[in-house]
């Protein structure tokens, strides 16, 4: 048990003010002021972190990375799968070694650990039982991004120290010479990695579709798509003209989801990823699909030149801003002014007070991919960089931003 707070007063009386606000957290949502539980587990992760002891606090942090180790060893193992299977039994852990062919000793160890994490719940006597978060964790998508993301972080944590060492002691003359923490500990870039490994490729795939997905507010409910582009004087109002791309859009759930709350849209909708992403729906000609599929390296030209909207979702934040400038001038040259737009989604970090959630997405993309979430102040000099201007920011209100960006219209291009 943590201790109690050593200066009682204040201690006591913060505490019971953060329990206030978690209590009208949970008031706000039984009566429909937030549409999900986001901001009760922030305000309870809150209090937990102010009533937890310092040396507890220290204590937990030293052995988290033995959840993920915990976690791998269900998922590669089968046992969370065997679980999420059978999601109203009760399985002991003598059926799970049966089905999934692993020690029954190492299933209970495990399984006590996840289960106290709240991973399964644990119903009796080496008993265990699927919940909620069993299933979701199960999921073909979540365990593609636990092994593209948590596994090679555990590695890298491994090279951190040695690897700072070497850049404080300038072994890279050069900053542009620096590489990434993951070429550091693989030898390759995270995505000359997934080239190379064609199982981790479809697991990222699977972990960038599950994560489009699970998004409750898509892109086009923040952008009112028709209303903005439809009734511009130089956009014709006849959707029929309008083509919709969708630049790195994995598998083309943005543009179904798009279609499917648009059902008058008659424009062209256009699906663009690489070669090996977009293979799959190629291969698979029998589905009736909404969009056209058209396999496409954005860092080369764009073939799909003056479209009325160039959407980038969830990319920006993958690279670098040399990379970064290299996609933008790939699309800005294909936009004509006055009528393309180009859509960029991602977080946006905020200058000051960066959540934990956001702050650990920023730590991710350096770690996996020398890259980083950024701020709108660097959103506006990145799209500025290669002729292009930021027209409005849309709040999405589901820990991503929406920003319109149209061309600059030159005193040429006005003639």
């Amino acid at each position: 048990m943590a201790p109690r707070p050593s200066s009682n007063d204040t201690g006591i009386a913060e505490l019971q003010a953060l329990g206030a606000q978690v209590q009208q957290a949970i008031a706000d949502y039984a009566v429909g002021k937030t549409q999900d539980t986001n901001d009760i587990a922030r305000r309870c992760h809150l209090l937990a972190h102010r009533a937890e002891a310092p040396e507890v606090f220290a204590e937990r942090l030293r052995y988290q990375p033995l959840s993920i180790c915990a976690l791998m060893i269900a998922i590669e193992g089968g046992m969370l799968q065997a679980l999420a299977s059978s999601p109203e039994a009760n399985i002991s852990a003598e059926q799970l070694a049966q089905i999934t062919r692993r020690h029954k000793l190492d299933i209970v160890r495990t399984l006590r650990l996840l289960s106290a994490l709240g991973a399964c719940d644990e119903v009796g006597l080496q008993t265990y039982r699927a919940n909620d978060k069993t299933t979701v964790l199960a999921s073909k998508g979540q365990i593609g991004g636990f092994r593209v993301s948590s596994v090679p972080i555990s590695a890298i944590t491994t090279k951190v120290e040695e690897f700072f060492r070497k850049h404080a002691s300038g072994e890279w003359e050069e900053e542009a010479n620096v590489p990434s923490l993951h070429t550091y500990t693989y030898g390759q870039s995270m995505y000359d990695y997934l080239r190379d490994h064609r199982e981790r490729r479809a697991d990222f795939d699977a972990y960038m579709e599950a994560r489009k997905q699970e998004k409750r507010r898509r892109w086009h409910h923040c952008y009112p798509v028709l209303s903005q582009l439809g009734v511009r004087s130089d956009v014709p109002a006849d959707s029929s003209q309008m083509a919709v791309v969708d630049v790195g859009g994995n598998q083309g759930h943005d543009l179904a989801t798009f279609q499917e709350s648009n059902p008058d849209f008659r424009g062209r909708l256009i699906l663009q990823d690489l070669p090996e992403t977009v293979e799959p729906l190629l291969v698979d000609q029998e589905k009736q699909r909404v969009f056209e599929v058209m396999p496409y390296d954005f860092f080369t030209p764009q073939p799909v030149v003056g479209a009325t909207l160039y959407l980038l979702l969830a990319v920006l934040h993958n690279w670098e801003d040399k990379e970064c400038r290299a996609i933008l001038k790939n699309l800005a040259d294909a936009m004509a002014p006055g009528s393309s737009r180009l859509l960029i989604s991602g977080l946006l970090l905020p200058d000051v007070g960066a959540e934990r959630r956001a702050a650990e997405l920023d730590m991710q993309m350096w770690m996996l991919q020398q890259s980083r979430q950024r701020t709108e102040t660097e959103i506006r000099e990145l799209v500025r960089s290669v002729g292009l201007d930021v027209a409005k920011v849309w709040e999405n209100g589901d820990r991503e931003s929406i920003v319109e960006v149209r061309k600059v219209e030159s005193a040429l291009d006005a003639v």
